[in-house]
């Protein structure tokens, strides 16, 4: 690029921007200039004298302070206590249930519950009941053949639907079963008074294609629904699947992530998204929403097709007709798993094949062309905003109301402050006996979005199923149906975008805002910002401090319209542990007397973690003992981690990284001081929780902390002030030296909570605010509901999408404006930089090429590279990922049954790193995991596959071991073999053990990818043998031309080293000892390839692991061990694996096993497909190296150990004492819970010796 075509992309880039800026600042003027608002009005409002209920007026009482607002003939009702239970109930018809919150997370998709199912007493209720008889919008439909009492449980399913507008038909093809068919009766009844329910019976059995065809053809709805009689769907599924058609109509079908359930448990993620590979593999479920009519157009279903795959044909035959699907990125299907064999067809290879070879002859376009690729159309310029009333015919929805209810619109469900707020008080709502509905605005990850659905089933993540076009109306159309009292919104731009809009189309509920904080740094003030320029449109302003309500009626909001809520805590939830205390600080071996600082947050500029690190830095210094521990993520811990390193920080500051909340309430009570010098807060919620926990807290005096945190409990510091880390430091410095004084302030913090700030008090508080914010909608809805606003609103929606559509574009080109500007600045010269340095790179407009590099490398010259974190502070420019932070975990000795057993003379010194075995183990190689991006980098041939480049050799380190080795001397004489991308998971040791417990593991870490980027190569051992081939290209389904093989060892003719473009290192795995994230992570890799793991009942195999084959520790008596097992295992499934096994069969094997047994050595490799809790024995000889003990601690197994005395690792032979394993396995049954079926001799008490003869 010239310089000329580089300053041309700039001006073009710049102007760019100051469009949007200027497009921008005509729609701000009018929105989000509060001052000019209210004049502006009157100026086109004002009345003559003698007019009444003019505009003018209604603006004028809608204005007014609650307490003079003039009282309506009725006051609003959610100003009355809740009805009485009998007027509910009479409402409702039937007995109402209490409010419910959930124990546990609902659709957790890394914690799934398989046993909370759709309907369940422990789900939140929403009671979803038709408000009017409207034709019917969707078709249910359910075929019936003998299927018995459980339809009753998909009944509920659809009649607890969130869209109430169904028709569903029940089609009982010829079922002959008198008793199965009496389930029926409830719904033939039902009916007679329902309209919406039909029943039809066909004379004799058609098949599942056939009756489905009959039932299509009384379908009344604009669209259908496929739903079998033993199937569940979660309450929005419909609703949400009919949405998505309505708003993207270039679609046909709509179906979900699905959780299968009964014979086995697993999530399934795959669907229309996978394209062509449908056309070889159904990865959609039946459960699917389409459109009515074209499904009738292309003929229906196949009626021949009676022994399975007829839903396959007919989503090949909407292919074949230019017809596809969206699947829904939401688990709202729940898919009931049979026994094997319901379906012969699809398990007969033979029928398979010629099933396949039909469909390819009936669909010559779809398996000619693929199917058809569709894509969500992209958001227009200027796209209007559709008014809702043409939903008022399409798609209306009313639903009866028996309970007061609220409307809360969000941007989001995130981990922070707000979003606890927001899930603390709807929980206090739902307890109040109100019904909650949840919208959200901004395509996200909505991690906490299974903790919301402990509270309502009633969430809607917007982006996932409505163009952003569409969402006002959305909003409108969940206002009509749903007829909240209020309509509640906290930090979303898009709402207050809105407002106008769903003011003149929505008028029934009254509007209220909450806002956290003042961000004066952003858009002039942030929401505050945002509240004050949209005062006209709201009913009632809420906010966390009384120091931010001025700060907002200083920028003009209307003081009549605000309140200030406290945020408040559960006093009763957030307690003090000292358990918790105790088990963590023995964690980081950190003593009860010192004191520990608690740094929580996202780490973003406005917390300061900078801030975090110097005073860290600067008390250390000072030579005073603490540790500071650091929990969240952001784009700053990359920076925190190198700030760490580079001051020698790491044994007083320990970062944790994204932890769950609920540990980091753990963390909470194994602190003294929570620290939080933050640049901007309204009241940190995490100050509420801490100080509940009986913490001191030493924060920033920012937003409305000094109403929360006063001189009796604890500290704070104005910031940006030059003495502002001095401050702090002098303050903690005190707290260090004085834990007396330390406690007392925490005691007081207690008791400053239960004071007056417990989550009940807010609970109150917002009810108040939300009868007052209903009085004063009682006067305006003449003032918003007519024409001239209606036509305002739809165009303030058009303008702020536009807004936000400008602003995503306009950022992506900032983004690469800075990238150029980056790249012209004229290049940094340091000068007396200590330490060592990273030479610049050799590839000059790759004029140098990668031989010639490497012949003029030294292996002995190149400098090691032992920790990825300090070198990131060496080389700025290195690419780091920073993944899962390994904890420091406790692992106990391993078990055995022989009594007073002496863990330290059996095992030798050193082993794993423990000096002792008392029972208390720390994990001594625990390790911020990490993918390093390394540019023009070679792999080394050797016994390690050493990444090195021009001037440095990556021999890592992970605990007291180096992981890598020098290259040798004959890497300069190898071939190159050239790749683009090339990540390697070949490390020191090359065995099948290493390679399934070591290295298989590190592919999750890049797993996804790997997945995604089909440039991307993978450097795996050759170990002579087809296990690898089998594993990464059979079950992980990597394409082998993908797989590039590296022979360990020297001496080779040619010898290779591997160079790539962009080398992806992996963090190493300690030899032996991965960690239990580590193994975790390869577990979900492997349920991403193979979801279908076995349930308990099938968890039933005890396996024994044989060394037949094997060169030396063969069982000396392996024969008589076998038949005494089992014998003694007469009730068990007992098999033996002696590496005959292939390995798909292997994997089956393992997920089906609850007792691994064999001797030690490579044999129990294939442990690392156990699931969790699967019981190893391992016959274990003396001075052994435990390397499967160190993998069961990483893969959550429990393991046991029968000792062998007298015996190596170099035996050739060893006799295994069958008497004391047989011991071993009952006891490790009874442990289970089992052992009921074995018969062992009385063995007690023996020695070491007495058990090995």
């Amino acid at each position: 690029m010239t310089n000329l075509m580089k300053r041309g992309f700039i001006v073009n880039a710049v102007l760019f921007l100051l469009s949007i800026g200027l497009q921008s600042f005509i729609f701000f003027n009018v929105i989000h200039t509060n001052s000019n608002v209210p004049s502006a009005l009157s100026k086109f409002t004002s009345a003559p004298v003698g007019v009444k209920n003019s505009f003018h007026e209604i603006y004028v009482r809608h204005a007014q302070h609650p307490s003079t607002i003039p009282t309506l003939e009725s006051s609003p009702s959610i100003c009355s206590p809740l009805p009485p239970i009998e007027e509910i109930e009479q409402c409702l018809g039937e007995k109402a249930e209490k409010p419910v919150i959930s124990p546990l997370p609902i659709l957790d998709s890394e914690k799934m519950d398989y046993s909370n199912l759709p309907g369940s007493d422990n789900r939140p209720r929403f009671r979803y009941m038709p408000g009017a008889v409207l034709s019917p919008l969707v078709t249910i439909l359910t075929p019936f053949y003998n299927t018995g009492p459980i339809i009753h449980e998909t009944a509920k399913a659809v009649l607890g639907q969130s869209l109430q507008r169904f028709q569903w038909i029940i089609v009982n093809d010829g079922s002959k079963n008198a008793t199965q068919l009496a389930a029926l009766d409830i719904y033939r009844k039902m009916g007679l008074t329902d309209s919406r329910i039909v029943i039809l019976d066909l004379p004799t059995n058609k098949g599942l294609p056939g009756a489905r065809n009959e039932g299509l053809k009384l379908a009344q709805g604009k669209y259908l629904l496929l739903l079998d009689p033993d199937d569940l769907i979660e309450n929005t599924f419909i609703e949400k699947a009919v949405w998505f058609l309505e708003s993207n109509p270039h679609y046909t079908l709509t179906n979900a992530y699905s959780i299968g359930f009964g014979h086995k448990n697993y999530t399934w993620s795959r669907g229309f998204h996978d394209g062509d590979i449908n056309l070889r593999e159904n990865m959609l479920t039946v459960a699917t929403v389409m459109r009515t009519d074209i499904l009738r157009k292309i003929g229906g279903f196949d009626e021949n097709l009676t022994s399975g795959m007829e839903d396959w044909d007919l989503w090949m035959r909407f292919a074949d007709n230019g017809h596809w699907g969206h699947t829904l990125p939401e688990f709202l299907f729940w898919y009931r798993v049979s026994p094997p064999g319901k379906w012969a067809s699809i398990y007969n290879e033979t029928k398979f094949n010629e099933y396949m070879s039909n469909q390819k002859a009936k669909y010559t376009r779809a398996f000619s062309e693929g199917v058809p690729k569709l894509a969500p159309i992209p958001q227009d310029k200027y796209e209007a905003t559709a008014p809702p009333g043409d939903l008022v015919a399409n798609m209306a929805n009313p639903l009866k109301k028996c309970r007061p209810r609220l409307l809360v619109l969000l941007p989001y469900m995130e981990v922070g402050g707000a979003d606890q707020f927001n899930y603390n008080f709807l929980v206090g709502m739902v307890h109040e006996g109100w019904e909650v509905t949840i919208a959200t605005d901004k395509d996200s990850a909505n991690k906490l979005y299974s903790q919301f659905m402990r509270v309502t089933p009633d969430i809607f993540i917007m982006p996932r199923f409505s163009r952003k076009s569409d969402q006002p109306r959305f909003i409108a159309y969940l206002i009509e149906s749903r007829r909240p009292d209020v309509v509640f919104t906290s930090n979303s731009e898009h709402v207050y975008h809105y407002l106008p809009y769903l003011r003149a189309f929505a008028p029934g509920p009254a509007f209220v805002d909450y806002v956290h904080s003042e961000t004066p740094q952003w858009k002039s003030g942030g929401y505050a910002r945002y509240s004050a320029g949209a005062e006209p449109w709201l009913d009632r302003s809420l906010f966390a401090s009384e120091h931010l309500r001025q700060y907002v009626i200083d920028l003009g909001h209307n003081p009549n319209k605000t309140a200030t809520v406290l945020i408040g805590i559960d006093s009763d939830k957030y307690v003090h542990n000292p358990a918790d205390r105790v088990e963590l600080r023995s964690k980081l071996g950190v003593a009860d007397d010192k004191l520990v600082i608690l740094y929580v947050a996202r780490l973003e500029h406005e917390k300061q973690p900078e801030m975090f690190a110097q005073v860290m830095k600067n008390l250390r210094d000072k030579g005073l003992d603490f540790m500071g521990i650091s929990i969240g993520g952001g784009s700053l811990l990359e920076s925190l981690n190198d700030t760490v390193y580079s001051n020698n920080l790491q044994d007083h500051v320990k970062l944790l990284g994204t932890i769950p909340n609920t540990e980091v309430s753990r963390w909470v009570s194994a602190a003294d001081v929570f620290f939080l010098p933050s640049k901007v807060e309204g009241i940190s919620l995490a100050i509420y929780e801490s100080m509940s926990m009986g913490v001191t807290c030493v924060s920033a005096r920012v937003g409305g902390q000094a109403e929360l945190v006063v001189p009796e409990v604890g500290f704070l510091v104005k910031p940006g002030s030059p003495t502002e880390s001095a401050e702090y430091e002098a303050i903690i410095e005190r707290l260090i030296r004085d834990p007396i004084y330390t406690r007392q302030l925490g005691v007081n913090s207690r008791k400053r909570i239960l004071s007056g700030f417990k989550s009940t008090d807010t609970i109150l508080r917002l009810k108040t605010e939300f009868c007052n914010a209903a009085k004063a909608h009682s006067h305006s809805r003449a003032m918003f509901h007519n024409t001239g606003m209606q036509k305002m609103g739809a165009e303030f929606a058009a303008l702020g999408i536009e807004y936000e559509r400008a602003s995503d574009e306009s950022l992506v080109l900032w983004k690469e404006l800075q990238g150029v500007l980056k790249k012209l600045a004229p290049p940094v010269i340091e000068v007396n930089k200590a330490g060592p340095t990273h030479t610049p790179s050799p590839y000059t407009d790759m004029i140098t090429t990668p031989e010639d590099v490497l012949e003029s490398i030294v292996p002995a010259q190149l400098r090691p590279v032992t920790d990825i974190m300090q070198e990131k502070g060496i080389d700025r420019s290195l690419r780091l990922t920073l993944l899962h932070n390994e904890e420091p975990t406790i692992r106990t000795n391993p078990k055995t049954v022989v009594e007073n057993f002496d863990h330290n003379k059996f095992f030798h010194q050193g082993n794993h790193d423990v000096d002792s075995w008392d029972d208390s183990i720390p994990f001594p190689f625990a390790q911020q995991q990490y993918v390093a991006v390394i540019p023009h980098a070679f792999v080394a041939p050797g016994d390690s596959g050493t990444v090195f480049d021009w001037d440095r050799m990556f021999t890592m380190q992970t605990g007291s071991r180096k992981m890598f080795t020098q290259p040798s001397d004959e890497t300069s004489k190898c071939e190159v073999k050239k790749y683009k991308k090339l990540t390697s998971i070949v490390q020191l040791y090359n065995a099948y053990g290493h390679f399934l417990s070591e290295q298989l593991p590190r592919l999750a870490l890049i797993w996804d990818r790997i997945r995604s980027d089909p440039e991307m190569h993978i450097l795996v051992p050759d170990m002579g043998t087809s296990v690898v081939k089998e594993v990464l290209v059979d079950f992980l389904k990597i394409p082998q031309n993908r797989l590039v093989f590296y022979r360990y060892g020297s001496g080779w003719d040619p010898c290779h080293v591997y160079y790539a473009e962009e080398l992806y290192m992996i963090n190493p795995t300690a030899t032996g000892n991965p960690s239990v994230e580590l193994m975790d992570a390869m577990r979900q890799m492997f349920l991403d390839v193979n979801p279908n793991l076995p349930n308990e009942e099938e968890r039933n195999l005890i396996v024994y692991m044989s060394r037949k084959g094997s060169v030396n520790r063969k069982v000396d008596n392996e024969d008589e061990l076998i038949k005494k097992l089992r014998e003694s295992l007469s009730g068990e499934q007992f098999m033996v694996w002696d590496g005959s096994v292939s390995v798909p069969d292997t994997i089956s094997m393992m997920r089906r096993a609850k007792m691994i047994i064999g001797p030690h050595g490579q044999n129990l490799a294939p442990s690392v497909f156990a699931q969790k809790g699967t019981t190893i024995v391992e016959l274990m000889h003396s001075n052994p190296w435990l390397h499967w003990w160190g993998v069961s601690t990483g893969l959550q197994l429990d393991y046991w150990f029968v000792p062998i005395a007298g015996f190596t690792h170099e035996s050739d032979f060893i006799p295994v004492p069958i008497d004391l394993t047989i011991q071993t396995v009952q006891a490790a049954l009874r442990s289970r819970g089992g052992a009921s079926t074995i018969e062992a001799p009385e063995f007690t008490g023996a020695t070491v010796e007495q058990a090995s003869r």
